[in-house]
């Protein structure tokens, strides 16, 4: 059961260091913005969210601050370099997360819909849970939603493996709520991902070829 006060925030993590496209993918222009901005735009739009925190990597937080407003705040992770734990970690510690739910979303996933955004944090009310998260027939997908009460566990748990480990550790509590919604499995990790991203019947056919993948294989 949720202990927290006010509307949750919304964390969104963008320190990593684009291995896979190998340039800065965060400044993908997808339908006239970067990527960042559209991503951030999803929380931002979101009635049901507090405020949104967006952890950049080193010396990053001067190219990203023309993002920040009442509601939107850049902070930066100075050693991104233990994974993106690391960057939950940065973001949990701010003044603006304390003693709050939680959202967390990686920044390379830009097509999630506020409105999806407020149905997740109702659900995460009306069940109780410690955790909710979204699927599409049963591919994970972002962003998911945490009680205040779990933030203390990233911090003792999670150097091994990130937030898997305490996502194992809370399983029990943990609710995963079916989408009808393939974009919040859709990542832009590589080139071949940034063709096809403004198109959405391309975006959805990569999310089906995943879940068959998984359904054929379920080790993947």
């Amino acid at each position: 059961m949720s202990v927290s006060v006010g509307q949750p925030t919304a964390i969104v993590l963008a320190a990593g260091g684009s291995t896979r496209m190998g340039h800065d993918k965060l400044l993908l222009d997808l339908g006239g913005m970067p990527m960042l901005q559209r991503t951030v735009s999803v929380f931002s739009k979101a009635s049901k969210v507090g405020d949104v925190l967006v952890v950049v990597g080193p010396q990053q937080k001067p190219a990203w601050q023309w993002l920040s407003s009442l509601k939107v705040h850049v902070i930066e992770n100075r050693d991104p370099s233990k994974g993106m734990i690391s960057s939950i970690r940065v973001g949990l510690e701010s003044a603006w997360a304390k003693d709050r739910d939680f959202l967390l979303c990686p920044a390379d996933v830009p097509f999630v819909k506020p409105e999806l955004v407020d149905k997740l944090i109702v659900d995460f009310r009306i069940r109780g849970a410690e955790i909710v998260l979204p699927t599409y027939r049963g591919l994970g997908g972002h962003p998911g939603v945490y009680s205040g009460a779990l933030q203390r566990e990233f911090f003792l748990h999670g150097d091994a493996s990130g937030a898997k480990e305490v996502l194992l550790r809370h399983r029990a509590k943990t609710v995963r709520v079916g989408v009808i919604d393939p974009d919040i499995c859709f990542d832009v990790d590589t080139e071949a991902d940034a063709k096809i991203a403004m198109d959405a019947g391309a975006r959805w056919a990569r999310v089906e070829a995943e879940v068959e993948a998984r359904a054929s294989n379920p080790q993947l």
